[in-house]
């Protein structure tokens, strides 16, 4: 299976993120974007987000990194670091 390429990661997560967060589903999300703060994304958003992220990559994100992760962008590497090298 062939590594997805940055913007197909960056479109999945922005869709999940309005899939499972109701209340941001109008929201314009773009890599610069702070999820905990300009998405108003509270840690148990995040966290549901996070493991949802997880299991449609089929990777594991160390919990050690999640609070490292501010914006999209920073969660879009920490997926691709995460993914199977090819």
């Amino acid at each position: 299976m062939a590594r997805p390429a940055r913007e197909e990661i960056v479109a999945k997560i922005v869709k999940m993120i309005h899939d499972f967060v109701p209340e941001l589903e109008d929201a314009e999300l773009t890599e610069e974007s702070r999820i905990n703060t300009d998405a108003a994304m509270d840690s148990m958003s995040l966290i549901l987000v996070i493991t949802k992220i997880e299991s449609a990559f089929d990777i594991r994100i160390p919990h050690k990194e999640w609070d490292a992760i501010m914006t999209l962008g920073e969660l879009a590497d920490a997926v691709e670091r995460h993914l199977p090298k090819e």
